[in-house]
C-alpha cells in the first residue's frame, strides 16, 4: 500500500516521491497509414502540381508490395494443399464452398438493390471510338489455363497462376516423402512473408506520396450524374463492409465485432488507400490466422484453411468485385435505355461467371451483352479511381471473413444461433433497403440535377488561332469572272480572302451558336488552311443542293458540312481527299435500339421508316437493300428528331454526326448494326479544273493527317473532349501566393 501511495502523490520535486515515468504513446501501423493519407491530402492541396512529383515515390512503394505477391501466391498454396489429405481437401472445398455461395447471394441481392436508387433523369453522351470497335471474345481459355506456366508468371496472369498452384499443391498430397520438400516450401513462405511485412511499414511513406500527388484532381463540379453510381456504390461498399459482413463472424464464431476489424486495419487501411488488395495478401493472411490463435481455433487444419482461402477468394467473384456490375444497370440509365427485367436475369447469371476475371474484362464483356455502348466503359475507368477503393476495401473485408468462416467451419467451432442470423439478415436488409430509398429520394427531391449535356456541344471552343473572318451572306457575294475561274489559287490570292461555304445544321463540323458564332471541326480545319495561305477568311451559308454551282461560279473556293465523298458528287466538283473516315449508323429512339443492332434484322423490317438527308447515292442502296423500305429524304437531322413519335423508325446518318445530335435530343440513340461497320470517307468540295488548288488542300490534308492536328481536332470535336478545358490543380502556393504560377 505504502509504494501505491507513494506513485500516487504528489509529484513536485519535494514530494519525496520517486518521479513516475510516463510511456510515449506511438500510433500503430495503421494509424501511421492514415496520418500519411491526411498529411498527403494537406500536401497535394497546399503544393498542388508540384506535389505530382511524388508520384514515383508511390510508384516504387507500389513496385515493392508488389513483388512479393507472386511468390506468396504459389508458395502458400502449395504448402497449404500439400500438407493435406484428400479428405481434408474435400472437406473444405464442402465448408468453404457454401459460405462461397452464401456471399454470391448477398451480391445478387445488392446489385438489384442498388438499380432502386437510378433517378428518372434524361441522359446522352457524346461519340466513342469504342461503338464501332470489334471487341475480341474473353479467352476464358488462356486466362484460367496456363499453357505456358511461365509466361503466366511473367506477365502476372493471376488466375492461371492459381490454378497451376492449386493443381500442384493437390499433385503434393500423394508424393511420398514430402516432408523435405513442404519444410523447404514453408521456410520460403516464411521469407517472402517477412519482406512483405517489412515493406508493409514503409506504407506510411508510400501513402503519402500517392495521395499528395493525386489529391485534389478530382472536381466535384465534375461528376455531375455520376454522383449516383459513386453515392450509391460508396454506400453499399461501406456498409456491407462495416456490418454486414464482420457482423456474420461475430453471431457464428468466437471471433467478436470489434477484433474483426482491429485484427485487420492495417491491411484493409493499406490496400484501402493503394487501391490493390493483392499486395497485402501475405499480411491479411497472417492476420486472420492470428485471430484464430486467439479465439482458440487456429490448428493444422484451420491455418491450412486460411493459407488455401485468402489467394483463391481474390480469383473468385468476390463481393469488391460483383459491386462492379452494378455499373452495368447505371451505364444503362447513363447512356438508355434502362435495363429490362429480362436484362436483369440476363446479366446477373452471366455476371457471376464473367467476374472469375478481371474487371477490365468483364465489364466490356457485359455492356456488349447488354448493348450498352462500349463507351460508357471509359466513364467506369474515370470513376473507378475513387470508387474502386471502397471495392478493394469490401474485397478485403470479404476475403477476411471468408478464410474465417471456413476455418472456424474445418475446426468444428461454429456456433450456428438462427434467431441470431435471422435478426442479423433482416436488419441487414432493412439498413440497404433504407440506404437505397434514401439515396433515390435524395437524388429526385433534394439534389436533382438540372439536363446540361445540351449545352456540352456549344461549350467547344475554335482550336486554331482565328484569322480575319466574316460571315456573309450568298447573294451578298459576287462570282468570279469567267476568266478568273480557270486559275482559282491566283484568284484566291488576288483576293486575300478564302471563301468558303458551309452547310448549316452539320453538327459537329460547322454549326452556328445562338450568339452567331460558327464553330466545328471544319471549320478550324480551314480556319488553318486560311492561317497558313496568309488569308483572311470569309464564312459563307449555302444548302447542299447548291455547292456545286457556287463552287463552279467562284462564289465559293471550298464546301463543309460533313460530305460524304459519293460518285454522284465527283460528277458534279472535285472531292479533296478524305481528312477522316465516318461510319454508317442509325439514328433511333432510346426504347427502340435494340431493335436495330443488327444488319440482317434491319433488312427484314416490313415498311421501315427511313430518313435520309438528301444524298441520291446513300437513298438509292438504300432503297436496293432495304426494299421493304419507305425512304423519307429530309433536308435536316432537326426535322427526323423533332417528329413525332411513329413518323419516322431510324435515320441513317454517321455515327460520329449523329452522336453530336443525341446530347440535343437524349431520346435518342446511336446504333451501329452488326455484324460490320460500313466506313465512309468524309471530304471537302473543292473547284472542279483547278488542279494548282486541289493539289494544295490535298497536300494539306496528307501532312495534318501524317501529324497531329486531325486527330487532336477529332478528339476534340468528336469525343467531345475539348467541351471543357483541363483546369490546373487548385494549390495554396499556387493560387494564393503566387508561386510558380503561370
Amino acid at each position: 500500500m505504502s509504494d501505491a501511495n507513494a506513485t500516487t502523490g504528489p509529484a513536485g520535486p519535494d514530494a519525496g516521491s520517486p518521479v513516475r515515468k510516463h510511456r510515449r504513446w506511438t500510433p500503430g501501423l495503421s494509424g501511421r497509414v492514415l496520418l500519411g493519407l491526411f498529411l498527403g491530402i494537406v500536401a497535394g492541396v497546399v503544393f498542388g502540381e508540384w506535389a505530382a512529383n511524388l508520384q514515383i515515390i508511390g510508384d516504387v512503394f507500389i513496385g515493392l508490395l508488389q513483388m512479393t505477391v507472386l511468390p506468396y501466391i504459389v508458395v502458400s498454396l502449395l504448402v497449404s494443399l500439400g500438407r493435406l489429405s484428400y479428405e481434408e481437401v474435400w472437406l473444405l472445398a464442402r465448408k468453404g464452398g457454401v459460405f462461397v455461395l452464401a456471399f454470391w447471394a448477398i451480391a445478387i441481392v445488392v446489385i438489384l438493390g442498388m438499380s432502386i436508387t437510378l433517378p428518372d433523369w434524361p441522359s446522352a453522351t457524346f461519340f466513342g471510338t469504342s461503338l464501332i470497335e470489334k471487341r475480341e471474345p474473353l479467352d476464358f481459355v488462356q486466362l484460367y489455363i496456363p499453357s505456358n506456366p511461365f509466361s503466366s508468371l511473367a506477365n502476372g496472369v493471376v488466375p492461371a497462376i492459381v490454378i497451376i498452384s492449386l493443381a500442384g499443391g493437390i499433385a503434393l498430397i500423394g508424393v511420398p516423402d514430402k516432408q523435405y520438400l513442404l519444410k523447404n516450401l514453408e521456410m520460403a513462405s516464411e521469407a517472402v512473408m517477412r519482406i512483405a511485412q517489412f515493406v508493409v511499414q514503409l506504407a506510411p511513406i508510400g501513402v503519402f506520396a500517392l495521395v499528395a500527388a493525386t489529391a485534389d484532381t478530382i472536381s466535384f463540379e465534375e461528376l455531375g450524374r455520376l454522383q449516383v453510381y459513386i453515392l450509391s456504390y460508396i454506400g453499399t461498399a461501406l456498409l456491407l463492409s462495416l456490418f454486414i459482413l464482420p457482423g456474420l463472424v461475430s453471431i457464428i464464431t468466437p471471433i467478436p465485432f470489434r477484433r474483426v476489424f482491429s485484427g485487420t486495419q492495417d491491411a484493409l487501411i493499406t490496400a484501402f488507400v493503394t487501391g490493390n488488395l493483392l499486395i497485402v495478401l501475405p499480411l491479411l493472411s497472417q492476420q486472420i490466422k492470428d485471430m484464430l490463435d486467439e479465439a482458440g481455433c487456429l490448428d493444422s487444419d484451420s491455418e491450412s484453411a486460411a493459407d488455401l482461402m485468402v489467394p483463391i477468394n481474390f480469383n473468385l467473384p468476390n463481393l469488391g468485385k460483383l459491386l462492379s456490375v452494378a455499373f452495368v444497370p447505371f451505364a444503362g440509365w447513363f447512356a438508355g435505355p434502362p435495363l429490362s427485367l429480362d436484362d436483369y436475369a440476363q446479366l446477373l447469371g452471366v455476371g457471376l461467371f464473367s467476374f472469375f476475371g478481371e474487371v477490365v474484362f468483364a465489364l466490356p464483356f457485359l455492356l456488349d451483352l447488354m448493348r450498352i455502348p462500349a463507351d460508357t466503359f471509359q466513364i467506369f475507368v474515370a470513376v473507378d479511381h475513387f470508387t474502386g477503393r471502397f471495392g478493394t476495401l469490401l474485397a478485403g473485408m470479404h476475403t477476411v471473413v471468408l478464410a474465417l468462416l471456413t476455418a472456424v467451419a474445418v475446426t468444428g467451432h461454429l456456433k450456428l444461433n438462427w434467431y441470431k442470423v435471422v435478426r442479423h439478415l433482416v436488419i441487414s436488409a432493412a439498413l440497404l433497403f433504407g440506404l437505397f430509398v434514401g439515396l433515390r429520394l435524395f437524388f429526385e427531391d433534394v439534389a436533382p440535377q438540372e439536363y446540361q449535356a445540351y449545352n456540352a456541344l456549344p461549350e467547344i471552343e475554335l482550336l486554331s488561332d482565328q484569322p480575319d473572318t466574316r460571315l456573309l451572306n450568298i447573294g451578298n457575294v459576287e462570282p468570279l469572272p469567267y476568266a478568273s475561274r480557270e486559275n482559282r489559287m491566283a484568284a484566291i490570292e488576288e483576293r486575300g480572302r478564302l471563301r468558303v461555304g458551309y452547310v448549316s445544321d452539320s453538327l459537329p463540323f460547322a454549326y452556328e451558336r445562338q450568339n452567331g458564332d460558327l464553330v466545328g471541326l471544319e471549320v478550324d480545319l480551314v480556319q488553318m488552311i486560311a492561317n497558313d495561305l496568309g488569308l483572311g477568311l470569309d464564312l459563307v451559308e449555302i444548302k447542299r443542293e447548291d455547292i456545286a454551282k457556287y463552287l463552279a461560279n467562284g462564289q465559293i473556293d471550298i464546301s463543309i458540312g460533313g460530305l460524304f465523298a459519293t460518285p454522284n458528287r465527283t460528277l458534279k466538283y472535285q472531292l479533296s481527299e478524305p481528312y477522316m473516315e465516318a461510319s454508317l449508323s442509325l439514328v433511333v429512339r432510346d426504347h427502340r435500339r435494340r431493335e436495330f443492332d443488327d444488319w440482317d434484322e434491319v433488312q427484314q423490317m416490313k415498311r421501315l421508316k427511313l430518313a435520309l438527308l438528301n444524298n441520291p447515292f446513300y437513298v438509292q442502296r438504300a432503297a436496293e437493300t432495304l426494299p421493304d423500305a419507305i425512304i423519307k429524304v429530309i433536308d435536316s437531322p432537326r426535322i427526323f428528331l423533332g417528329a413525332p413519335e411513329g413518323e419516322y423508325d431510324a435515320m441513317l446518318y454517321s455515327a460520329e454526326a449523329g452522336s453530336a445530335w443525341t446530347p440535343l435530343y437524349p431520346g435518342f440513340s446511336v446504333v451501329v448494326p452488326n455484324p460490320r461497320v460500313i466506313s465512309v470517307p468524309v471530304v471537302f468540295g473543292l473547284p472542279s479544273g483547278d488542279a494548282k488548288f486541289s493539289q494544295y488542300v490535298n497536300t494539306w490534308i496528307r501532312l495534318s493527317k501524317s501529324g497531329w492536328w486531325v486527330d487532336r481536332l477529332y478528339s476534340r470535336w468528336i469525343l467531345g473532349k475539348g467541351a471543357k478545358a483541363k483546369k490546373k490543380r487548385w494549390s495554396v502556393v499556387h493560387n494564393v501566393f503566387g508561386w510558380g504560377a503561370d
